[in-house]
């Protein structure tokens, strides 16, 4: 394993305890690796806006939201990758054909969450929207069913391989993005801002959204919590979401310690000084 600089975390499930609640000790902990020169990053399928409210005092690096359609370092926008207007349009009309007049439909893009069912709007910041008139562009869409071939037909109006479509674990959804908008592919941009190879960044999930990244980087770590796909997917397996794994892991690589994002070659050396002689007498190094 290369030397890591950069930790990338899911939210749900993964940074997350299952009340969507931060601990201290992963927030405490995560402050601790930035200080030392760990750059830290959130992975998550959920929007910018619902992502970063939720965040509690942790002030990422680097942000990778809407399933890897958006990325922003530093707080500047580095990639955005999403379906057009008029591609938005289209998938919508052809849910409501493909499913009836009752599909069920959420889509996010830079400016919101929206969604066509009351009962699943979920927090405060989605807006109701029936769809019937929607003309904006959209980073990923999700639709109210397990069936992949559903799916599939409603996303042949842009082509199903220009998709990239994958299920949630613990609710009955399917989502869509563009195929470049994945968090593999965020990965891949901001490695290419950055100028580093994918090599040096660690990764934690628990779902299939996180598969390709956990692929991708040096390090790929499934939460104990996380599916079996996830799980054999992944480098190593780390302390549940309710147990604080992320932050556990990075304290036990000691990630969170001075110097261990140095990438130079480094040197323990033990020194004893004699108050009497006024010198060294004695060194050692390791």
């Amino acid at each position: 394993m290369e030397n890591i600089s950069i930790i990338l975390s899911d939210l749900d499930g993964t940074l997350f305890r299952d009340d969507k609640s931060i601990s201290e000790f992963t927030k405490l902990t995560v402050a601790s690796a930035q200080k030392k020169g760990i750059l830290f990053g959130i992975s998550t399928s959920r929007a910018l806006t619902n992502a970063s409210e939720f965040l509690g005092g942790i002030e990422p690096d680097i942000l990778i939201t809407n399933g890897g359609g958006l990325v922003h370092y530093k707080g500047k926008k580095i990639y955005d990758s999403g379906f057009s207007n008029e591609e938005t349009r289209a998938l919508i009309k052809n849910a409501f054909a493909v499913m009836g007049k009752d599909a069920v439909i959420s889509l996010d893009n830079e400016k919101g969450l929206y969604s066509n069912s009351r009962e699943e709007l979920g927090d405060k910041f989605w807006t109701f929207n029936d769809f019937s008139d929607f003309s904006e562009s959209a980073m990923k869409m999700c639709f109210k069913t397990r069936d992949k071939s559903v799916v599939e037909k409603i996303a042949s109006c842009v082509g199903v391989e220009n998709v990239d479509l994958l299920p949630f674990s613990d609710i009955p959804w399917f989502k869509i993005t563009k195929i470049d908008a994945t968090k593999e592919k965020g990965i891949e941009a901001l490695c290419a801002h950055l100028k580093i190879s994918p090599k040096k960044i660690a990764s934690f999930g628990d779902d299939f959204t996180d598969i390709g990244m956990l692929k991708l980087c040096g390090r790929g770590i499934a939460m104990k919590n996380a599916i079996p796909e996830v799980k054999l997917a992944a480098d190593e397996i780390c302390l549940s979401n309710q147990e604080d794994g992320v932050a556990k892991w990075i304290e036990e690589t000691g990630y969170a310690k001075p110097y261990t994002s140095d990438s130079r070659k480094l040197f323990k050396i033990g020194v004893n000084f004699s108050t009497e002689e006024r010198n060294i007498v004695e060194w050692e190094v390791e």
